[in-house]
């Protein structure tokens, strides 16, 4: 599509459709819910991701609109154990939401013990079957092998989106994490940028090298960078 972008269809709806809206903040109330979710509608956002605790809520406003509420699991760091995950992953599935976002056991990853990284990740793949598994690897605590090798565990532990960071850690998302997500994900597992996403030219940069879908908190800010670009 030349050089002006790499979303595949540059409209508010498309780019819209390619936006995962975060409500996680530490502070954050059901008020904020309460307008993530008139912001998923007017928009028409791929998500809107809570908390375990607030899926049922955001559950409750967004029935018969379509767009699909996203739980968590072991944010920020994913240190809590597989007894625990089960325990949010559970909550949240039986409460409606369509979607499992999973951060990888960072302990368990930094000291080499992968089998317990691919256990919690296949463990919560049997709990959330028929719904879309993500799991995030907050890569910016990992090496670059790190990723990669992260990256495989998900894969082959059933996962259906690899995403990059949950928008807590030191860092967020860059176009190296998504190339060296991608390579190993390869056509079959979706990759998604997220943390520190705020601008339209990030989102594209990410797309340009094989993400699907970011995820940021500033989804409404993201859609308004997008059409002043348009406009210039």
């Amino acid at each position: 599509m030349g050089t002006r972008g790499a979303v595949a269809d540059l409209t508010v709806e498309a780019v819209a459709k390619a936006v995962d809206h975060m409500v996680l903040a530490p502070d954050h109330t059901f008020r904020d819910i309460e307008q993530a979710c008139s912001e998923c509608v007017q928009y028409g956002f791929a998500s809107l991701c809570v908390a375990p605790y607030a899926v049922s809520y955001a559950a409750r406003l967004l029935r018969g609109t379509g767009v699909p509420i996203c739980g968590t699991v072991g944010i920020p760091l994913g240190h809590s154990g597989l007894r625990a995950k089960r325990d949010e992953a559970g909550t949240s599935i039986e409460s409606g939401a369509g979607e499992i976002d999973m951060v990888i056991n960072l302990v368990a990853m930094k000291s080499g013990r992968y089998g317990d990284v691919q256990a919690e990740i296949v463990a919560i793949r049997k709990m959330a079957s028929g719904l879309v598994l993500k799991v995030t690897l907050e890569g910016c605590y990992l090496a670059d092998a790190e990723k990669a090798r992260a990256c495989r565990l998900a894969v082959d532990g059933g996962a259906d989106v690899i995403k990059t960071h949950t928008g807590f850690g030191r860092s967020g998302a860059t176009v190296r994490d998504v190339l060296i997500l991608k390579r190993v994900a390869g056509q079959a597992v979706e990759v998604e940028a997220a943390g520190g996403i705020t601008r339209f030219k990030q989102m594209n940069d990410m797309f340009r090298v094989g993400a699907t879908r970011v995820a940021t908190a500033s989804a409404v800010d993201l859609i308004k960078d997008f059409q002043k670009w348009e406009a210039e």
